[in-house]
């Protein structure tokens, strides 16, 4: 087994039995485990979206708010409203966003119109031609995705403030994504990576206060840059791989050891299922993952590819019993240079609805057969060769 890896804990709905021991999970974090009340698995805008704006609806005291991308368009705008509207009815209301990541989508930032509604919004490490500071650190953003509410309510996965994943019902894209809705005690610790890059947001040179420090026992798994935890997690989850492992991500760009870790798992006799996009909105991170299937296939890893728009989500299940949810890619950006926040949950209740949704999602993908990888033109594999080069740039 890997040494252990700072900064990941755990969290215990209940008591119901299974056989990966939350004892040990939370030693992933030299750390004991934080009962939570309960837990709700998101999936995509459809139900993730109105979960996230009742809280706002609901919110008595204080309301918490980090996003990657804060889009000015239509689902921006909705979120916009709601936290306003908790603003003028005395709630503390604090949004922190990432400029940059925001300027990757149309429709601009919705920061002058929450801040022209009361609200303390705030972006994370902006650049100004002023300040030559601002520009140190321009590859390391904040890619969480975190709501918290009145220390009691809270919400972590993958999806940003955006119409990309908005269902199509409300005039959006519907992109493939989920969340996890947790109740209880570990929405104070929450709150407290919140506070942690909040207080870090404005300087570049430094590191948010209390980002280099092991994180209290609870759900939170705090990543930043250069810390690897990500990485290490996804390692220590393969070797705890008795049955399977079913992850879905959208960019596997990763390094050498994860990807020998899942096959590692499928020599041994674990179903490894990835689901990937079929058509990925960055291309060159799609060719370069696909430059990783051949070794994974020859190992025995079933690779699926999703037939919608985009599958976004970022999501591991072990033997149906562990399950992790959050904002970090297998890819450069969140393994080395972004800060990002997941959630990890020893629970068979909600890794058994983790399964079913995989399952469902495989409906809508199709199965690479190794066969006729093997066999696939020439000219496909060298320009995912190239991209493969390109990647740790990405």
């Amino acid at each position: 087994m890997m040494p252990a890896a700072p900064g990941f804990a755990a969290a215990q709905p209940g008591l119901r039995a299974h056989s990966h021991s939350i004892v040990d999970i939370a030693a992933l974090a030299g750390a004991s485990s934080r009962a939570v009340s309960g837990v709700t698995i998101l999936r995509d805008g459809e139900a993730s979206f109105p979960a996230m704006l009742d809280l706002i609806a609901g919110a008595r005291t204080r309301v918490r708010f980090e996003n990657f991308i804060f889009a000015g368009d239509a689902t921006g705008c909705r979120f916009a409203e709601a936290l306003a509207a908790a603003a003028r009815r005395g709630v503390d209301v604090r949004v922190l966003y990432d400029p940059i990541g925001t300027l990757m989508v149309r429709g601009g930032s919705i920061a002058r119109v929450l801040k022209r509604e009361g609200v303390d919004a705030r972006p994370f490490r902006p650049l100004s031609p002023l300040s030559p500071w601002s520009w140190l650190r321009i590859r390391h953003r904040d890619h969480r995705k975190l709501l918290a509410v009145d220390s009691e309510s809270g919400i972590v996965g993958g999806l940003c403030i955006s119409d990309n994943w908005s269902p199509s019902s409300l005039g959006g894209y519907g992109w493939r994504d989920t969340a996890l809705e947790v109740h209880g005690p570990v929405v104070a610790d929450l709150e407290a990576a919140f506070d942690a890059m909040w207080d870090g947001a404005d300087d570049p040179r430094v590191a948010p206060r209390g980002a280099d420090a092991d994180p209290p026992a609870a759900l939170v798994a705090a990543d930043r840059p250069g810390a690897a935890r990500v990485a290490h997690l996804y390692e220590w989850l393969a070797e705890q791989a008795r049955q399977s492992l079913e992850i879905t991500d959208a960019y596997l760009v990763t390094p050498a050891r994860i990807l020998a870790a899942f096959a590692a798992a499928a020599r041994r006799g674990v179903l490894v299922r990835l689901l990937l996009p079929g058509r990925n909105n960055h291309p060159v991170a799609g060719a370069a993952a696909r430059h990783n299937y051949a070794a994974l296939l020859e190992a025995g890893v079933e690779i699926w590819e999703w037939n919608g728009l985009m599958v976004h989500a970022k999501t591991a299940v072990v033997d149906g019993e562990v399950t992790l949810v959050g904002s970090s890619n297998l890819d450069p950006l969140s393994m080395r240079r972004n800060y990002e926040l997941n959630l990890l949950v020893a629970d068979t209740v909600t890794g058994s609805g983790m399964r079913a949704m995989f399952a469902r999602d495989l409906q809508s993908a199709t199965r690479i057969d190794a066969a006729a990888w093997r066999r696939r033109q020439v000219w496909r594999r060298a320009i995912e060769a190239i991209a493969s080069v390109l990647s740790p740039n990405l």
